[in-house]
């Protein structure tokens, strides 16, 4: 499970701004954004490869879980007015740690967050994701342009190793 850390707090405080019907995070890892998304949303689905992490999550809310890779599980016509997630994004071609690490380039998780969780995204709905000044952003704005999908910079943070960014993406 991810312990909440910079990231975690950065993106809690950016979906504090979001309201609607439906929401879904793709891994929930300790929930911390889960549980803010549940003052503001009338219903909130989590999912995560993790299932101590579930485990914990269903402790704490009411909240429909599911126990699968990034948004697989969720198809039909379920549309989500926000889709939100802090993917691991430090590159690492070794894949030490699933939680933080991300792939070789660190955004190859957050491309495959972001393709599962597109076919769910409601036609004004939004998604925050967010991405490491130690990722290929370059490659990340490639993809994004390549799926027609915006990008905003909805909250940062400067540490003195990196800078954090959530991002909020749209149609």
């Amino acid at each position: 499970m991810y312990l909440p850390a910079e990231d975690t707090l950065l993106l809690a405080d950016a979906v504090r701004q979001y309201r609607g019907r439906w929401t879904l995070e793709i891994g929930i890892g300790s929930s911390a954004v889960t549980e803010v998304l549940a003052e503001n949303f009338d219903n909130v689905a989590g999912s995560d490869i993790d299932l101590h992490s579930l485990r914990q999550c269903r402790r704490k809310n009411a909240i429909m879980l599911v126990c699968c890779d990034a948004a697989s599980a969720f198809g039909g016509d379920a549309m989500f007015d926000l889709v939100v997630s802090n993917p691991p994004y430090l590159p690492d071609d070794r894949k030490k740690d699933r939680a933080v690490h991300g792939g070789p380039s660190g955004i190859e998780t957050t491309i495959h967050f972001v393709r599962s969780a597109l076919p769910l995204l409601a036609p004004k709905g939004a998604m925050l994701v967010v991405t490491s000044s130690h990722a290929d952003v370059t490659a990340l704005d490639r993809f994004l342009e390549e799926v027609k999908l915006k990008k905003r910079v909805v909250k940062e943070k400067k540490l003195f190793f990196e800078q954090l960014q959530v991002l909020e993406l749209t149609f």
